[in-house]
């Protein structure tokens, strides 16, 4: 997979890039697992610069 921009990469493209399940990141950074299912699946929008801290998070591993 190519690299993708953090400011533009998905908290869902970041996750898979490392290889973890949702799951795992809402115990990890304590986000519920129904609201980043939302945000994942289009039901709800996640405020941009939420996710650019999630993704960079993700990115940089626990």
């Amino acid at each position: 997979m190519e690299r993708k921009e953090t400011n533009k990469m998905t908290i869902e493209e970041a996750r898979k890039q490392q290889g973890m399940s949702r799951r795992e990141v809402s115990e990890w950074l304590e986000i519920p697992y129904r609201t980043l299912t939302n945000w994942e699946n289009g039901v709800r929008s996640c405020p941009h610069y939420i996710e650019k801290l999630i993704v960079e998070k993700i990115l940089q591993g626990r």
